[in-house]
């Protein structure tokens, strides 16, 4: 049921009228070396001129179970992993850019997040700074939000929230090749729950080299470390990289 809605608002997001600017499609694969999993996220936007954003995407991982099953049944290894591809999340964002001065601006937004385990609210708040005409920054937090109880170290059921806050450092070398660096911070509301690194928190740390090869077609890599969050075969706190590769077709 819930890929029957997606199908039919990614239909509805590409009907919008053509007085819109830039609709876009961004479809991506990536792979994580410290857990040995596979992902892939296909991804449709749409900008408006009265400065409103939205967005919907959908997620799939390969080897999301690693080892979760009874007794290491799922346990992960290299003749299945690319065989076992599951929808691992869906999410519809939206977001609203209020500019404060020329070079500054407002942008509150939020994120509907579904999957298997459940739905989160993210609502955020973003401010963004062009400090050159090629150099801009900006700063957001975000408050993940989870309707549905999980279970922590404790043994105890809550319902789990996130605080994180995110940092963007972007920069037009020429006007073919950018680069964009994202740190990210983020930790559980109660301590009780921990990350695969064993800790209530996190952080990350993207670096993304984006070649514009033409006005519709826009291929980027990307490189991330997630800490110690890998998790392979029953044992976690593995030094966690993720290789990404994307292409964004402006439509």
């Amino acid at each position: 049921m819930q890929k029957k809605w997606l199908w039919i608002l990614l239909a509805g997001v590409s009907a919008v009228p053509v007085v819109c600017q830039a609709l876009t499609f961004d479809v991506r694969g990536g792979y994580r070396a410290g857990s040995h999993s596979y992902e892939s996220r296909y991804k449709v936007s749409q900008g408006w001129k009265s400065g409103w954003w939205a967005s919907i995407e959908t997620d799939n991982k390969n080897n999301k179970s690693n080892g979760r099953g009874p007794n290491g049944a799922d346990k992960s290894d290299g003749a299945h992993s690319l065989g076992d591809s599951k929808t691992d999340y869906n999410e519809i964002e939206s977001n609203y850019t209020m500019p404060l001065t020329d070079k500054l601006s407002f942008q509150p937004g939020g994120i509907y997040h579904w999957s298997s385990n459940g739905t989160q609210i993210r609502p955020y708040i973003r401010l963004n700074y062009k400090i050159t005409a090629d150099l801009s920054t900006s700063l957001r937090y975000r408050y993940d939000y989870n309707t549905y109880e999980t279970v922590n170290s404790a043994g105890e059921s809550h319902r789990d929230s996130v605080n994180r806050l995110d940092l963007y450092l972007g920069y037009k070398i020429n006007p073919k090749w950018s680069v964009l660096w994202q740190g990210t911070v983020y930790k559980h509301v109660n301590d009780d729950y921990k990350y695969k690194n064993d800790k209530s928190w996190s952080t990350e740390n993207a670096f993304t080299l984006r070649y514009k090869w033409n006005s519709w077609f826009s291929p980027y890599v990307e490189y991330d470390y997630l800490d110690k969050q890998g998790f392979y075969e029953g044992e976690n706190c593995i030094a966690e990289s993720r290789y990404r590769i994307g292409m964004t077709f402006t439509l």
